[in-house]
């Protein structure tokens, strides 16, 4: 009698790895489907963020250096004029030059953000189409689909 149950316990012990295993090749089976149907890949880390900060202080010390170039080649056309009124001559070109480059700065640093945004929903939509791919195809083996 103690044969026949352990040789039952051994037996149920030996059966169950090969059930256990028939859910996990199912789900590998429907992880490389819903990858291959959305293009998706849920175990690659998502791609990097670009920072977009500083944009509108960067632009206004390129448009500052870039403004303070032409006021000096400006400046050396003229030598006959004084020299207070050649440094304030590049002085102002280069206030105009900040102020363009910070308005320029500001909108690269708006559309880096636009394009954060829309790549950040573009991972969100594929995530949520690779689950619901997934969940089709769990389903459709008899499994329940995780949340």
């Amino acid at each position: 009698m103690k044969n026949a149950i352990f040789g039952l316990l051994l037996a149920s012990a030996l059966a169950m790895p090969a059930t256990a295993q028939q859910p996990a090749a199912a789900d590998a089976d429907c992880k490389a489907s819903a990858t291959q149907a959305t293009g998706f890949n849920p175990d690659a880390p998502p791609p990097a963020s670009q920072p977009v900060a500083g944009g509108r202080v960067r632009g206004a010390a390129r448009g500052a250096a870039a403004g303070a170039v032409v006021g000096g080649v400006q400046n050396n056309q003229h030598d006959n004029a004084p020299d207070a009124l050649k440094d304030e001559h590049r002085e102002n070109q280069a206030k105009s030059g900040a102020a363009a480059g910070m308005v320029v700065g500001g909108s690269r640093q708006r559309q880096a953000r636009r394009e954060n945004r829309k790549q950040q929903a573009a991972v969100e939509d594929a995530a949520s189409a690779w689950q619901t791919s997934y969940n089709s195809c769990v389903a459709q083996k008899g499994g329940a689909a995780p949340s």
